[in-house]
């Protein structure tokens, strides 16, 4: 596959390999690991018939198994199994059934036939990097890749799920993908999972009748009626309860929505594009997001990494700021650079917004938000260091005002390495390598 050929149909997990700048596709393979045609293996490539017709995509020469015996389909939660009415059934654990999802390693019998599925990664090769997607800007190596993957994701039916954190401009690329889609100029509609009250929320998806709770006084469609035929961008997706999970993935699963208090279904026609600042497979391992649901969103899985770890998207993104709130002529104070290139940005692209904002305002900058007043007197202090290249002088200030950080920190969390992490927002591991780093002792 070329790096610029889009995607058009994605039935297995998609995600780009952000240590090898390549793109990783999730495949499913059928292995016969016991009976006469043991050692036989064939890729699940949508849905397979399993028999012993020479028409059903595995042929077995076995005479226990009939001549459609079982039907194979790829899913992104794993092989769905169905067995189509055989005489001698289909078995998982030594129990029949009829129909049932399998996940990786899992062993079938089909007669006198084993078989095991397996999951493999193909790699689809690195996509094309570029320095933009829609209006959404970046330098630094990651982002181009991503953009990359993005471009030849944008134009495929697959649901997208963005994970990265509050303020990395997950929405800026919802709408980008569907900008670059078939489905451009026809509706895109926002919902934050987050904003609406857990009684409101149904209503607020599928929409309701008159009269079918208390405040329905008219009719109203709801968001994936009013999104028909476009593109639905479910934001902030980990806070959606868990008693209304099953509900999203029904009208994900089947295309159709039932409004609260209707007895009829609604076809639609919408593409789902998702996003959420939570690690979903945290959440699924602790029983608060559904693991079918995490699976049938993540076709194509997208990870947005925050502003600090990627400053060398600082000056770019400054600078776009500046223009775009008409002030093309302002020239940044290398000095307020310089104590951008040190901060460690927990509010990510959306605050460097609002700083660029008041600095054009004309606004007292002060110490920035979580700046220790020792790192804000080392970060004005920058006359030693304008002279410099950026990226040296980036070097310098980010080293100093990291050490200094964390010092900080530790008294006032009084060494707790989780409470350091709870309180820079940043991950437990990374705090621990951050302390070992700089010579530094912490506990957990």
């Amino acid at each position: 596959m070329r790096a610029t050929e889009p995607l058009q149909s994605l039935g297995a997990l998609l995600r780009l390999d952000r240590t090898t700048g390549t793109l990783k596709e999730r495949k499913y393979q059928v292995s016969i690991i016991g009976g006469p045609n043991t050692g036989t293996s064939r890729a699940i490539e949508g849905t397979m018939t399993v028999g012993s017709h020479p028409d059903a995509g595995l042929n077995l020469t076995d005479t226990t198994v009939s001549r459609y015996h079982v039907e194979l389909t790829a899913r992104p939660d794993g092989i769905r199994v169905r067995d189509l009415e055989s005489t001698n059934g289909t078995y998982l654990g030594g129990a029949r059934i009829s129909e049932v999802i399998v996940e990786d390693q899992a062993t079938i019998s089909v007669g006198k036939t084993s078989l095991k599925i397996s999951t493999m990664e193909a790699d689809l090769g690195k996509p094309e990097a570029q320095a933009s997607f829609g209006p959404a800007i970046g330098a630094a190596p990651a982002m181009k890749q991503l953009f990359g993957m993005l471009e030849r994701v944008a134009p495929s039916e697959s649901t997208v799920l963005l994970l990265g954190e509050t303020g990395t401009g997950k929405e800026v690329l919802a709408r980008a993908i569907h900008e670059k889609s078939s489905r451009a100029g026809r509706p895109f509609v926002v919902v934050d999972c987050g904003s609406v009250a857990p009684t409101l929320i149904e209503s607020e998806l599928f929409g309701h009748v008159r009269g079918s709770f208390t405040g329905a006084i008219a009719d109203r469609n709801g968001a994936f009626l009013e999104a028909d035929g476009g593109t639905i961008f479910l934001d902030e997706l980990g806070e959606l309860p868990l008693e209304l999970q099953p509900k999203l993935l029904r009208v994900l699963e089947a295309g159709t929505i039932r409004r609260v208090g209707e007895d009829r279904h609604r076809r639609i026609d919408v593409r789902v594009v998702a996003a959420t600042h939570r690690d979903l497979e945290a959440e699924v391992a602790a029983n608060r997001f559904r693991r079918d649901l995490y699976y049938r969103l993540a076709v194509v899985l997208v990870t947005v990494p925050p502003l600090r770890d990627r400053l060398d998207d600082l000056p770019l993104l400054t600078q776009h700021f500046v223009k775009q709130m008409g002030r093309g002529d302002f020239e940044v104070p290398r000095a307020l650079m310089a104590r951008f290139a040190a901060y460690h940005w927990p509010g990510n692209v959306r605050e460097l917004r609002n700083l660029v904002e008041r600095s054009l305002a004309g606004a007292d900058m002060g110490p920035l938000p979580h700046e220790t007043s020792t790192s804000a007197r080392t970060l004005t202090a920058t006359e030693d260091i304008t002279d410099l290249p950026f990226k040296e002088a980036k070097e310098r200030l980010v080293e100093s005002f990291t050490k200094e950080y964390l010092v900080t920190l530790l008294e006032k969390c009084n060494g707790n390495i989780s409470q350091m992490a709870r309180e820079a927002g940043i991950a437990r591991n990374y705090v621990h390598r951050l302390v070992a780093k700089y010579g530094l002792k912490g506990h957990d």
